[in-house]
């Protein structure tokens, strides 16, 4: 008898749960094939997007082996108000180049120091918003009253921008199917778009179509070296710098200095007088002796902060008599907003420009993306530094 109330008892205890297991397997489910439609592990490699197919596809009209790539750029082509890419072209959701886009990022110098990177953003203008000013605190006398202050806010508006890179490939290479292939147009798409966003976040016009950087942001920090201006030196230049974030209360985050490879030679090199009337004088840094004191890190702990290089960064810029002056930035570059709308759109053609003559297909591809400073205190700018 009590055999046979266990049993009856189990499977009412199995019944009850029977529901509960079925929404349970119906939301596996659906996660996986959310997972697979995203590329994600779940799905394998082949459910993974492949941009090397994807332009195989769009050229050669050959979609037998690319049929994920074609059902994500097809179903996404019909929703143009998904982008802000109104000329259409194929889009590619950054969710299914995930990698490229952290490769790009990774490419990106300001990224590397820190800036805050927004995707998949919706509309124009994304407005983001920041405070001007802080409440106010006063001593009172007995029996007074309290003056009232209050929290301002702006914000900071970021508008849809298009950057748009090339790349050309010969056809022998696209008719194969090797990883090798995708390998190389993902690396070489990244490096071409890292370099566009880095040098338009740094010094950006705000026209012709592009972002306003860094360097023409009204209400930076400045710094000019004199007249003409004038080589490094010593240190001071740096902790000067330094000094203008600490004025205005700025001085925390993602703190960098970002130059041109050149001023982290000259400061490499800089000597100190051992007495009156050296002129050779003893390294400023400890000796380079060993290649460890020749990093990096030996830099940043000279400054105080990690220096950071692009050979995008002039040095041909004019003061005064001077035509060999360079930038020197130095902010906390999580105050510097990258906002990305969507992914990739895609265009490739076998006819443009010389490529049929050179039997190549070039490949298009444009991102949509904006660059906007939040706080101008945060950052500081010195463009007259000569360097040869």
């Amino acid at each position: 008898m009590s055999t046979i109330y266990t049993i009856e008892k189990l499977m009412r205890e199995i019944a009850d749960e029977l529901p509960d297991l079925k929404r349970r397997v119906a939301e596996l489910e659906t996660r996986t094939r959310a997972r697979r439609w995203l590329g994600g592990d779940n799905g394998g490699d082949d459910m993974k997007f492949s941009l090397f197919k994807a332009i195989r596809g769009i050229v050669l009209n050959d979609w037998n082996n690319a049929s994920h790539e074609r059902d994500v750029i097809y179903s996404h082509r019909r929703d143009l108000t998904t982008t802000p890419d109104s000329a259409g072209g194929y889009l590619v959701p950054s969710q299914e180049i995930s990698d490229l886009i952290e490769m790009l990022q990774a490419q990106t110098t300001v990224v590397r120091a820190g800036a805050t990177v927004l995707q998949d953003l919706k509309g124009s203008p994304v407005t983001i918003p920041k405070q001007t000013a802080g409440a106010t605190a006063y001593w009172v006398s007995e029996g007074s009253a309290i003056t009232a202050s209050d929290l301002t806010f702006g914000q900071v508006a970021l508008t849809p921008k298009k950057v748009a890179a090339m790349v050309k490939l010969s056809n022998e290479l696209l008719s194969l199917s090797l990883p090798q292939a995708e390998a190389v147009v993902r690396q070489d798409l990244a490096q071409q778009l890292s370099l566009a966003i880095d040098l338009a976040a740094l010094r950006g016009s705000g026209a012709s179509g592009q972002p306003t950087g860094v360097a023409n942001t009204s209400g930076i920090n400045t710094i000019s070296l004199g007249t003409n201006g004038a080589y490094l030196t010593s240190l001071d230049l740096f902790f000067d710098m330094i000094s203008k974030l600490e004025e205005d209360n700025a001085l925390r985050g993602k703190l960098a200095f970002i130059c041109h490879p050149k001023v982290k030679a000259a400061l490499r090199k800089l000597k100190t007088p051992q007495y009156s009337g050296d002129t050779g004088g003893e390294y400023t840094l400890p000796p380079l002796v060993t290649a460890i004191l020749a990093t990096d890190q030996a830099l940043e702990q000279a400054v105080g902060y990690p220096i950071l290089a692009s050979t995008q960064l002039p040095t041909n810029l004019t003061k005064g008599t001077s035509t060999n002056c360079t930038e020197i930035y130095f902010g906390n570059w999580a105050d510097l907003l990258i906002g990305q709308w969507g992914g990739l759109s895609i265009l490739a053609s076998p006819h443009a420009g010389d490529a049929f003559a050179k039997d190549m297909t070039w490949v298009r591809v444009t991102m949509v993306v904006d660059v906007a400073v939040r706080h101008p205190e945060s950052f500081c700018l010195c463009s007259d530094l000569r360097v040869d």
